[in-house]
């Protein structure tokens, strides 16, 4: 009896440690928003914050890991200013992006979409949805930006309602999540709704939204080259999407160090520079 009640008691103050240690983990990591800087997506919290700043640039540039290997979003230059982070936020984060900056009081002449062609794909249907769109997006300030096709979308996300709970928040945890089959080749649902609102946004705002593609890797060319140009006549930005595909430009695979992302990509900016003048 004595050896059960020891065991117990064992038990039950290991479980209260646990507990206590946990309670203080969480705690540390909520205040003042620490926990940011140890979870997947740094530079999604980097660009929200950033895309709230007044600034006199007028060259404003959003776009996926690739864009921010040449635009990096914590080292602008003299003329561009640059809230370039990741693909996993969807279009509808580079639209919130897009859209703080805006209500900030920024005004700029020129906007540019700096992405690979595979980017438009995303639908908010990866693994890296949950860390980069879900924690540092899905929230009351903006939700209300927010589509039913978004809207519709999150639920399909595991554990979707868990996101703010603080044990996971401030935790590196997510859910597995296979994105479904896909119906297009290039534009996903969301992308072309955010697209199109980031095209009215520039009637409004008198800038010229341009669409810069990123270098790909030679041995994707054929994949790209079946993409479905059907897709962008159903949209109200044919000629943009036109102008983009188009201007693709390929490198051998030995450039790239995961098949995605330049090994230098600063030896190959004036690429980019050259397509947005």
């Amino acid at each position: 009896m004595k050896a059960i009640y020891k065991f117990c008691s064992f038990s039950l103050a290991f479980l209260v440690l646990i507990g206590c240690y946990y309670v203080v983990k969480v705690s540390y990591l909520a205040y003042d928003n620490r926990y940011q800087q140890t979870i997947p997506g740094r530079e999604i919290y980097w660009a929200i914050d950033k895309s709230k700043k007044k600034t006199h640039k007028k060259k404003l540039v959003l776009g996926d890991s690739t864009g921010n290997q040449f635009f990096n979003n914590q080292l602008d230059d003299d003329s561009i200013y640059s809230l370039a982070c990741n693909q996993s936020i969807g279009m509808v984060g580079h639209y919130i992006l897009l859209n703080n900056y805006l209500q900030a009081g920024n005004k700029p002449d020129s906007v540019y979409l700096v992405f690979r062609p595979f980017s438009f794909a995303n639908n908010l249907d990866d693994n890296y949805t949950y860390h980069y769109f879900l924690k540092p997006l899905y929230t009351e300030e903006y939700i209300p930006m927010m589509t039913e096709t978004v809207k519709k979308q999150i639920t399909h996300i595991p554990y979707f309602w868990l996101c703010h709970f603080p044990t996971v928040q401030t935790s590196t945890w997510a859910p597995k999540y296979e994105h479904e089959e896909r119906c297009y080749s290039f534009l996903s649902p969301i992308s072309r709704e955010y697209i199109e609102k980031m095209d009215s946004l520039s009637k409004v705002h008198n800038f010229e939204l341009f669409l810069i593609p990123t270098i790909v890797s030679e041995s994707l060319r054929d994949k790209i080259c079946k993409i479905d140009t059907t897709e962008i006549y159903k949209t109200n930005i044919a000629d943009k999407l036109q102008v983009y595909l188009s201007n693709i430009e390929f490198l051998p695979d030995t450039c790239f160090w995961d098949g995605t992302h330049l090994t230098h990509p600063l030896i190959y900016k004036k690429i980019i520079i050259e397509k947005m003048r």
